[in-house]
């Protein structure tokens, strides 16, 4: 014969299991949430950090002397510019891609020396749109590496 309190012990327990399923599930779209936004802020890191060596790469080919303009030969030249007698900076440091931690890509002009940078992670990015307009072609990427920061200015 059973007992009402051996029957409730099974019950119970199915309780419990349905509990732990709900946390799990709950969990995990946390997990996703957080994620996504950690996804969204090493993408805005990149989007600032990669504005930063344009903006230097630019301000390099502005400053060549005489009427010829060149592009840097590495991107050391933009911690301390070899064509000048005074310490001249654009960066303070070479920062590292935010996405993978590594050194960027340096994206080499045609008439030689570097005009950007981009990143290595073969990875869809998450924003798609809504960028300045001197980004316009990060509009619809299938890759972070299609995100080149670059100055083309003799272009």
């Amino acid at each position: 014969m059973v007992t009402p309190l051996k029957q409730q012990r099974g019950v119970v327990y199915l309780w419990m299991l349905f509990l732990v399923f709900l946390l799990s599930l709950g969990l995990g779209k946390t997990l996703e949430v957080y994620s996504t936004s950690v996804q969204r802020e090493k993408e805005a890191e990149l989007l600032y950090v990669g504005t930063l060596y344009r903006n230097a790469i630019k301000q390099f080919y502005l400053s060549s002397p005489g009427s010829v303009k060149k592009y840097p030969a590495s991107l050391s030249d933009l911690l301390k510019d070899p064509r000048s007698l005074t310490t001249r900076r654009y960066l303070r440091q070479l920062y590292p891609d935010p996405l993978t931690g590594t050194a960027f890509v340096e994206v080499m002009a045609p008439q030689g020396g570097i005009w950007g940078v981009r990143s290595t992670l073969d990875k869809k990015p998450l924003k798609e749109a809504g960028f300045d307009d001197i980004y316009f072609a990060f509009t619809h990427a299938d890759s972070y590496q299609k995100w080149q920061f670059v100055y083309a200015g003799g272009m």
